[in-house]
């Protein structure tokens, strides 16, 4: 029997990485056209929140907020305007992100940004910077992000030359890279710049209409900024600056299969790691050292129309092994995802399940959550009606804290194209 889908807000459980998502490595140049629309979402009941999102072309505004208490109360809210200005041989776009988290602590972060392209010959001049203002508990910090490549497009094979560098921690640390493209193939080495430390990255990609394969080794240190590691839906505690990993080798590989509308991943990672950050007590990020780690990862994803009969599923499944407790991490998780569209009615469901796994002082027991959601669409208006937990789960889900059990919500989405 099919799950009726998506969890409506947010899941408390870890996400599983989408490894359909591959990027090739080259700067985006360009901007991606999109349809002018304005969506308005809004839901109340035992959790309540919204949406909106504006698309006028070059400039898009988004917002969210939700407040639940799935486990523990929880506000979410993020928000993120975006514009985009073109010029002769000049591209802009401007950006603005928020988001704010409160719980246990409080966090809010503002990220201006700045995303450019400079179209000379015989070099492209691409990149983008953010800074990231951060109140933690009313206690201010600050990271930066940015890049920088040089793209010289009238020599064969369009090499570049790439400096990337982060802020934190009152210190900057920069890395160089150097990319070539050959045919279908894709290769980026480069490594920080440290000196008397080098940490070598290669990445290989390949590509074509119906293949992409990726293959990509790393090995010294690792810087981390908050933004990297701030995840609303884990109970961490959070403080400026994260501390660098050490990594001895990291091996990353994937392929994935695209046929029409279906598209079918497998990847795998191994790990060695001197240092790596972890969840220790009272949910601080703390070092482990001496750690090795394996994670197998598929994806397969559907997507079939038969006649006024819409059907979407996206299955994403995870195998984790290590030779040390990593918090919070399974070794089996899955989300299976499903969406049924029969003319104005739309179905849907979302099933996680997680396995057995370490806690930051217990092993906390395996457990599944199904969360559902059904609507009915009148042109562009659409009411829905949404379960949270339908099993009425109530185990651990993280140490001392459980889920609240089964909810309902109720809501009114307007979208309408301008």
């Amino acid at each position: 029997m099919l799950y009726l889908l998506l969890l409506f807000g947010y899941d408390s459980l870890p996400p599983l990485p989408d490894l359909s998502k591959i990027s090739l490595p080259e700067p985006v140049l360009w901007i991606q056209p999109a349809e002018r629309g304005l969506l308005i979402n809004g839901y109340a009941g035992q959790f309540y929140g919204g949406d909106l999102d504006l698309d006028l072309n070059t400039l898009r505004a988004r917002g969210q907020f939700t407040r639940n208490n799935e486990w523990d109360s929880t506000d979410i809210g993020s928000a993120q305007v975006t514009a985009a200005v073109t010029l002769p041989r000049l591209w802009l776009k401007p950006n603005l992100n928020a988001q704010l988290l409160r719980r246990r602590d409080d966090y809010t972060q503002i990220t201006p940004g700045l995303g450019f392209a400079i179209f000379t010959s015989p070099v492209v001049a691409a990149g983008m910077f953010d800074y990231s203002h951060w109140i933690i508990n009313n206690e201010t910090s600050s990271e930066a992000t940015g890049e920088i490549s040089f793209i010289f497009d009238r020599i064969t094979y369009f090499p570049s030359m790439i400096v990337r560098g982060i802020y934190t921690g009152r210190k900057l640390k920069p890395s160089l890279f150097a990319q070539l493209h050959i045919s279908g193939f894709h290769l980026e080495f480069g490594s920080p710049i440290r000196t008397g430390f080098p940490s070598p990255i290669l990445n290989i990609t390949y590509s074509d209409l119906w293949i992409e394969a990726t293959a990509g080794v790393q090995t010294g240190v690792k810087h981390n900024t908050l933004g990297e590691y701030f995840k609303p839906e884990l109970p961490i505690r959070y403080r400026i600056d994260i501390p660098a990993e050490t990594i001895r080798v990291v091996v990353d590989l994937g392929i994935t299969l695209n046929i029409r509308n279906q598209s079918f991943t497998v990847g795998g990672t191994y790990k060695e790691w001197l240092y790596r950050l972890n969840i220790g007590e009272d949910y601080e990020i703390s070092p482990t050292r001496d750690i090795k780690e394996t994670n197998l990862k598929m994806c397969a994803r559907n997507n079939l129309c038969f006649g006024r009969i819409d059907v979407r599923n996206a299955l994403h499944v995870q195998y984790n092994t290590n030779d040390s407790a990593i918090t919070f991490l399974p070794d089996i998780g899955i989300i299976d995802t499903f969406e049924l569209g029969v003319g104005s009615l739309e179905l849907s469901a979302d099933f996680r399940y997680l396995s057995q796994r370490s806690g930051t002082g217990k092993s906390l027991p395996r457990h599944y959550i199904i969360n559902t959601k059904a609507g009915l669409r009148l042109h562009f208006l659409k009411l829905y009606f949404t379960v949270h937990n339908i099993t009425d789960e109530k185990s651990q889900v993280y140490d001392d804290y459980f889920y609240t059990g089964r909810q309902y919500a109720g809501g009114l989405e307007i979208k309408h194209p301008l």
